[in-house]
């Protein structure tokens, strides 16, 4: 990555765990209409699209942060200058991480995944992930939520239909 202070002209937006770049679809053309370039890659081993996924939930299995951040770092060294990085979720902690390693002009961390260490996490997060860890030999595997544990993490501001075909 080039080291030009410039204002920056490009931001990154890093998905979260269970979701894929369409989340980012309407911020994109926000952020496209104002100037910007718009970067949203996939997480390594999500490509083919949400259906494709969902058939096949172990092409992400063993995928881990290191792997997730490594691409990302790939993609932000690419672009000309520094871009602003945005992240949800876990796209907020990987949101971190790349700033910590000198990446990126600025960061927004949105409702951000908790670092390493961090233990104190509300009921509702717990809830979240408990289907996921709650078994030990769910360490590496893909876990997908059900519509309901989706609908009540992700999608409970959109009717239950809505939220299906998100």
């Amino acid at each position: 990555m080039a080291s030009n202070q410039a204002t920056p002209d490009t931001i990154v937006l890093i998905h979260g765990l269970w979701l894929t770049p369409l989340s980012w679809e309407h911020w994109v053309d926000r952020y496209n209409k104002r100037g910007y370039k718009v970067v949203a890659p996939t997480w390594p081993g999500m490509e083919g699209g949400i259906e494709d996924l969902r058939r096949n939930p172990d092409k992400v299995a063993g995928l881990g942060v290191t792997e997730i951040v490594d691409h990302y770092d790939a993609i932000v060294r690419k672009l000309d200058r520094p871009p602003i990085i945005m992240g949800h979720s876990f796209g907020g902690l990987f949101t971190q991480i790349l700033l910590d390693r000198g990446l990126g002009a600025a960061g927004v961390a949105i409702d951000s995944a908790p670092v390493k260490g961090v233990l104190i996490l509300p009921f509702s997060e717990l809830k979240v992930a408990w289907p996921a860890v709650k078994n030990p030999a769910n360490l590496h595997k893909a876990m997908q939520p059900t519509p309901e544990q989706f609908h009540y993490s992700f999608g409970n501001l959109l009717s239950e239909e809505e939220s299906r075909a998100v």
